[in-house]
């Protein structure tokens, strides 16, 4: 049996904890998520310096998606909102260009801006009524609004010129300097790209990106703590088609034409592959989307003939053996589900 000293001296023979030491910041210049974007920018300024016209020309089509795919991942992989109608919002946005820069003779600053605000306004509209369905009737429901809005703008000759489509949109000019280049296009698709990568990057690291998440995982636990569904999801509605419909601006300046057949429900569903292969709720996995749809298609220009089913096969792999995408963490699946 133990003494009552032996068990004092025992206890002052244990030596205190240590204070837990605060973490130590860890520097700028050894953080992967801040040396790899940087490299990858660094690189896309001087791209125009040595890569030749064709792969500028492909880089600007992949820029000009980005924004695209942010928007579709922010509506489908952050707020589960099974939507497949992005074609609308971003023909809505080069339409809107067209019409008021080579009918009425807007600026191009302006043009855009209205771009963004159209698009914005139809993605309220349809955002609304869209929050009283989910899964694949909303799937269903979008895919409706981009054939309404393909019949509209073929049927509506006397503004959008119907299949003909409107053509001799003027080089645009920004703060008098005008932009003529393939470069010079390349790097309005680039800034474009980064103001809305910076501005979903912001939402998502924001408590409004936490907000948004919740919604998604548990509606009812989310409205149970405060959170308003409506407000949430017909928010990241109108942000992504205001996105969508830039980068349709965009476009419509970079090839100089507008027409019906580039805003089919064959490119929605191109935007939507390019979230779910890079990954649903990742925007880092958007960009990778964009640049392996983009690009893809042109590196296997030698296999012309089965080029559609390669890539079918590849999301079909992808859906069996990575259903979160390259970079993601939701599963499509889930969303399905719902």
């Amino acid at each position: 049996m133990q003494s009552v000293a032996d068990t004092r001296a025992r206890s002052r023979s244990v030596a205190p904890p240590s204070p837990i030491e605060p973490a130590r910041p860890v520097p700028l210049w050894q953080r992967k998520d801040v040396v790899i974007p940087l490299a990858v920018l660094a690189l896309l300024v001087a791209a125009p310096g040595f890569l030749n016209s064709y792969h500028i020309h492909v880089l600007t089509l992949i820029l000009i998606y980005v924004p695209c795919a942010l928007g579709q991942n922010l509506i489908t992989g952050n707020s589960g909102q099974l939507s497949m109608g992005h074609a609308a919002f971003f023909g809505l946005g080069a339409y809107v260009v067209a019409i008021l820069t080579v009918h009425y003779g807007w600026p191009a600053f302006p043009a855009l801006v209205m771009a963004a605000a159209a698009a914005g306004v139809v993605g309220l509209m349809i955002g609304l009524p869209a929050i009283r369905i989910s899964g694949d009737y909303l799937f269903l429901v979008t895919i409706g609004v981009n054939l309404v809005f393909l019949d509209v703008v073929t049927q509506w000759i006397s503004v959008t010129g119907g299949t003909a489509g409107i053509p001799g949109l003027p080089m645009p000019s920004f703060l008098g300097i005008q932009v003529r280049t393939k470069a010079e296009y390349f790097y309005m698709a680039l800034v474009v790209a980064l103001l809305c990568l910076g501005l979903t990057l912001a939402i998502t690291k924001a408590r409004f990106g936490k907000m948004i998440e919740a919604v998604r995982d548990d509606p009812i636990a989310a409205a149970s703590c405060g959170v308003s569904l409506t407000l949430v999801r017909v928010s990241v509605f109108v942000i992504g088609a205001a996105m969508a419909g830039l980068a349709g601006g965009v476009l419509a300046f970079f090839i100089g034409f507008v027409g019906p057949s580039d805003f089919n429900v064959q490119q929605s569903l191109l935007i939507f592959e390019m979230a779910i292969l890079g990954g649903l709720g990742s925007v880092w996995g958007s960009i990778v989307g964009a640049a392996l749809l983009v690009g893809l298609p042109e590196m296997l220009r030698f296999l012309q003939p089965y080029r559609l089913g390669l890539l079918g096969l590849v999301m079909i792999l992808l859906m069996i053996y990575r259903p979160q995408g390259l970079l993601g963490s939701v599963k499509i699946t889930n969303l399905i589900r719902k």
